[in-house]
């Protein structure tokens, strides 16, 4: 049936779908281009008429668009079911009618709604999260009819109902259409300096005329993207900015040269030292340099400016904020994707590293303002001085046991063997036998699976299989999804912490990369590998171990951290009173109160009890936890509820939070962090209200613990060194000799740290020994 008449839609996998024809108003202003069709749109036979398209038209009214003034289109008109994306095919097929509309419309200005519209409009392969950033971008895909067309690439508000902290950038992003002040970025006056001498002879007048110093170094890594361990390749060049728009770059050549490292380490020991991500640069400075420190960082400004991760990185702060052009284009013709910056040109090179520091010092004098108007310049300061002290942990690393590792690896491939031949037994039950075998790892095969058994899943990630089992009845299927999750959680643990921690070693250690913008709830992340998530599998830590013999790891842990802060924040005397007793053993106590004194069973209630106090933090509901113990939902809504009569306190500073986010208040922690809520809809409110429930607990916690950290690493010279710093706690390696000296010096250190947040409620430390991680 043909549903345009410039559509191929005998070709068309989606032509007996439901059709939705754009919507062209006389004399548009603007053009909309969406993926498909959706749910709402095909029952009323309009676009952009669900939650995603009020939602846009929000935000265009904003922007001076009323809906009257805009043209709304999909790449594809029809609707795949399940509101999968469009296949190629019905992309191609509808390209015709997309072209035509959008020839006719003869508007200039388009807005493209996720990365299948980008992609239809923009010759650029790059993903969504790139292709938004910077202006507009021309229109290059069948668009010559259109002289001058731009389009801007932006978040699908669809996406933003799903992850609220896409939406500002949907917002300003849309924007870009209507501003009239853009941003005249002026390219760096800059010099490079090969030769020694002439090196030596720039050093010294920079230490006779500058106080602080923009410090970037190039080695064979991208540090915004690589995560790797800078001393692992060659430093190429320094680059150094001492004004705005001038900069210097220190050469391979001149770096060859002792007497030049000694100048440029005396150099920068006595000026301030601004980077943009500076732990990565300084320790790849260490070798040659020694230890430096940093004052000022303009990526930790930007977090602190706005925590929302992923949009920190150098470069796209450059084309977003300063206006500068996407740079380092030029370098990416000599290097292929992951390659190494040695293969790049020297003069180009050294003209991306004086871009870069040229770049950084626009950055900050473009956010120390900001932060002090928004009194945000602690955060940032202590943050910077964590940083400092990360650094080493960094350049450290922590050992692995590789020949444990090794059998690890065995014994976990045989696990997943021996999983998928019991699945292959649920499905030839589930069958009669028809079929034997299915792939665990194709959602595809699953699908069919299930459909064949009269079970019809949009997804197959853990989030849908796992109420889809407490609805299943006993039998082959239902053992079959068990085995699936139970194969999904073997087959992470042995992708990301076996073959993945071996995949990563380098000389015998895993150096993970701390990152302090990593989260919006304040707590540190680490990457390459994953360290703050890792599992408490013993068998998983045992792979972490002490680097000599005769050295011990000692773990320092603060005892229910979370817990001790929200009974702090909301003045609770009942978790006061049984968290500032040691004789009190806060979960039977509990228990006692809950199930009457000694009725109750270590092994069922008071792990129920553990799980009502932890989920405190982020608003634990009765659902998952009847999940989870295998109990009626009115059973555990009961409990639940009974547990919350014991603090009536906290449950009025949690409704309290909560109507505070719903005011459109900013959350702010004792540290300074902020934590905003920039769209709350029906959709995302519980989620957004249990965040908020998490952010200041969690956010809290982790800088107490950061701040014995940054005390506690200078202290132990001599004795030990931190290995590991996770949430609420410090891994110590050290002599065993040095044992009890360390382990009382990170108790008093921890205890001195939290004592300076409160005296509401102690917060003991706890300590653990052991050869290796999997010990403590």
């Amino acid at each position: 049936m043909q549903k345009h008449p410039l559509a191929d839609c005998d070709k068309c996998p989606l032509s007996d779908e439901k059709y939705v024809p754009s919507e062209i108003p006389d004399n548009p202003r603007l053009v909309v281009v969406g993926e498909a069709p959706g749910f709402q749109e095909a029952v009323r036979g309009r676009p952009f008429t669900g939650p995603s398209g009020q939602l846009l038209d929000r935000v265009l009214k904003h922007h001076g668009y009323p809906r009257h003034q805009v043209a709304y289109t999909n790449v594809v008109s029809c609707r795949p079911q399940n509101n999968a994306t469009p296949p190629k095919s019905a992309i191609t097929a509808c390209r015709g009618r997309l072209m035509g509309e959008l020839g006719l419309v003869g508007v200039r200005d388009i807005v493209a709604l996720g990365g299948t519209a980008a992609s239809a409009l923009v010759e650029d392969s790059r993903a969504i999260t790139n292709l938004r950033v910077g202006p507009p971008k021309a229109a290059t895909r069948g668009l010559s009819t259109i002289p001058g067309a731009r389009v801007v690439a932006t978040w699908h508000p669809a996406y933003c109902l799903r992850t609220p902290d896409a939406f500002p950038s949907l917002v300003t992003d849309i924007g870009k259409l209507t501003r009239r002040d853009v941003d005249v970025w002026t390219p760096p006056t800059w010099r490079y300096f090969d030769d020694p001498a002439d090196a030596r002879r720039a050093i010294g007048e920079l230490a006779r005329t500058a106080d602080r110093l923009v410090v970037d170094i190039e080695v064979g890594i991208d540090k915004d993207v690589s995560f790797g361990h800078p001393n692992e390749y060659d430093l190429l060049c320094v680059g150094l900015a001492y004004a705005k728009g001038k900069a210097v770059v220190l050469g391979s050549g001149a770096l060859a040269d002792r007497t030049v490292l000694d100048d440029l380490g005396q150099l920068l020991r006595q000026t301030r030292i601004i980077a943009h991500n500076g732990k990565f640069d300084l320790a790849g400075l260490f070798p040659t340099l020694g230890p430096l420190e940093l004052w000022f960082d303009t990526m930790l400004a930007s977090y602190a400016l706005d925590e929302r991760p992923g949009q920190h990185g150098l470069k796209v702060l450059a084309v977003e904020r300063l206006g500068a052009p996407k740079y380092d284009d030029e370098i990416f013709q000599f290097i292929p994707k992951g390659g190494n910056y040695a293969d790049i040109p020297r003069e180009v090179l050294y003209r991306y590293n004086a871009f870069d520091v040229a770049c950084t010092w626009d950055l900050y004098e473009l956010f120390e303002p900001e932060l002090e108007a928004q009194d945000l310049r602690r955060v940032h300061d202590y943050m910077v001085a964590a940083s400092n002290q990360l650094m080493y942990l960094e350049m450290n690393g922590i050992k692995i046991d590789k020949e444990y590792s090794r059998k690890l690896d065995g014994e976990y491939l045989q696990r997943l063997e021996e999983l998928e031949q019991e699945l292959g037994t649920y499905v030839s039950a589930a069958t009669n036998g028809e079929v034997d075998f299915l792939n665990p790892r194709s959602p595809q095969q699953i699908k069919r699976f299930l459909a064949r058994c009269g079970i019809n899943v949009g997804s197959t990630d853990v989030d849908h299989l796992t109420p889809l089992l407490a609805r299943l009845a006993p039998g082959p299927v239902q053992d079959f999804v068990s085995g699936l999750l139970r194969h999904r959680r073997e087959q992470k643990l042995y992708g990301t912490y076996v073959k993945g921690i071996r995949k990563r070693l380098y000389r015998g250690r895993v150096y993970t990369t701390y990152m302090l913008h990593g989260s919006t709830s304040g707590r540190l992340a680490s990457r390459n590998p994953n360290l703050q998530n890792i599992v408490r599998s013993k068998e998983i830590r045992r792979q972490f171990t002490v680097a000599k013999p005769g050295h011990v790891l000692i773990q320092a842990d603060y005892k229910q951290a979370e817990g001790r802060i929200i009974a702090t924040m909301a003045q609770d005397e009942y978790l006061r009173r049984v968290l500032s007793d040691p004789e009190i053993d806060i979960f039977d106590d509990m228990s006692d109160l809950l199930y009457g004194p000694g009725n109750w069973r270590k092994e069922v209630e008071r792990i129920r009890t553990k799980a009502y106090f932890y989920g405190l933090s982020y608003g634990r509901e009765a659902f998952s936890i009847a999940m989870e113990y295998k109990i009626p939902v009115a059973e555990a809504e009961r409990r639940l509820r009974e547990f919350r009569d014991l603090i009536p306190a906290t449950s009025r500073w949690q409704q309290m939070v909560r109507q505070q986010v719903l005011d459109g208040e900013d959350l702010v922690t004792p540290f300074g962090r902020k934590r905003r809520f920039w769209l709350i809809t029906k959709e995302n409110k519980k989620d957004v209200l249990n965040e908020a429930l998490s952010f200041l607990p969690q956010s809290t916690a982790s800088d107490i613990c950061l701040g014995s950290l940054v005390h506690l690493r200078p202290m132990l010279r001599g004795m030990g060194w931190i290995r590991l710093t996770i949430h609420d706690a410090l891994v110590v390696e050290c002599p065993e000799s040095r044992i009890d000296q360390v382990s009382e010096l990170l108790r008093q250190a921890m205890v001195s740290e939290a004592a300076k947040y409160t005296d509401y409620v102690p917060f003991p430390v706890d300590i653990s020994i052991g050869t290796t991680w999997g010990d403590l």
